[in-house]
């Protein structure tokens, strides 16, 4: 019995010394680096398309990390839309993934919606900015989506935020959405809340080790790759098919080149991507921006205040720098200004 005891109040001992270990290390960490995101149950629900692959699940509220997300009937993280733009109202369609759509931002902190706000002070007439982000999308699904949407929501105009990992071979969608809030979701929601496992995660198995990164590597670098060529001429397809779209309308179509965050702070130098979208965009007569330039020089005065913590999306800071960019050109786009067609 003594040495059951003993056995019993050795485990305690170290069950307890392993605690007071974790919890000091989580309090170093949490001086030394940011404190990691903080997810909240449930995390936003996708529904099954067939075309797509998932769509966003229509009047549902949520979060996006700790961010209050609510979709409007269409499955856009949007309020109601009536499907003409109000007399005098330009009407512009914003277009992209989770860059877009505001991976870990209040709706007002994403660059559609600081977009809205620029171009109204900047002209003193009515904007209205929708936001059709889709996180986990690629260009061949904007195509599509722009297909949907420009016959229920006549837009004035169409912004597509292109982003590195858009430039993927096309991939068939598979049945059923990706089950986001499954019981075994609350957990894992916790535990991404600790320091200690963040930086194991992100730190001790580096992020190009979680997955074949091999694709975007040649994207930015322009390394010869048969898997991004087959990338590169569906982009290129499906931009084409988007600037026909529009201009079927008579709707302004502007593409928008968003660089990876190394590129933005400078630890990668290629700009292969960011070359070739130009290149494309403007043998097939198409608006486009980079914003490179000036995220750069915005990340030499701010940092990685441009960016979240530990996940690598644009945080609110960029989007302003973003949408200040689009806000240029926009503003002196050729809009119909009738808001029938």
């Amino acid at each position: 019995m003594a040495t059951l005891r003993s056995i019993g109040a050795h485990f305690l001992l170290l069950g307890s010394s392993l605690v007071a270990a974790f919890l000091v290390l989580e309090l170093c960490l949490r001086i030394a680096y940011p404190a990691p995101v903080r997810f909240v149950y449930p995390q936003e629900m996708y529904d099954f398309d067939p075309e797509l692959g998932h769509v966003l699940r229509p009047k549902q509220t949520a979060y996006t990390h700790d961010r209050v997300v609510r979709t409007n009937s269409q499955g856009l993280r949007a309020i109601e839309i009536a499907p003409q733009p109000a007399p005098g109202t330009l009407r512009v369609l914003a277009l992209g993934d989770s860059q877009t759509f505001g991976n870990g931002l209040d709706l007002s902190e994403t660059w559609p919606q600081q977009l809205e706000r620029l171009l109204s002070a900047a002209r003193g007439d009515r904007w209205e900015v929708i936001n059709a982000g889709l996180p986990g999308t690629d260009t061949w699904q904007h195509e599509i989506l722009l297909r949907r949407l420009l016959p229920a929501l006549h837009p004035h105009a169409v912004v597509l935020a292109l982003y590195v990992n858009d430039v993927v071979p096309r991939t068939n969608p598979r049945g059923g959405a990706q089950a986001t809030n499954t019981r075994s979701k609350h957990l894992i929601y916790l535990l991404k809340r600790s320091s200690v496992i963040t930086w194991a995660y992100y730190v001790l198995w580096p992020w190009y080790e979680r997955g074949d990164n091999s694709v975007e590597e040649a994207v930015l670098s322009g390394k010869s790759d048969p898997r991004v060529e087959r990338g590169w001429r569906q982009v290129e397809h499906s931009l084409t098919e988007m600037k026909a779209l529009c201009d079927a309308r008579g709707v302004g179509f502007l593409v928008t080149i968003l660089p990876r965050r190394d590129q933005v702070s400078g630890h990668h130098q290629g700009r292969a991507y960011n070359e070739r979208v130009k290149k494309i965009a403007q043998s097939h007569g198409i608006a486009v921006i980079d914003v490179l330039p000036s995220l750069s020089a915005e990340y030499r005065v701010h940092g990685d205040k441009l960016f979240i913590p530990w996940d690598g999306h644009n945080a609110a800071a960029a989007n302003q720098v973003i949408s200040a960019r689009i806000a240029v050109v926009l503003k002196d786009f050729t809009l119909p200004r009738g808001s029938n067609r």
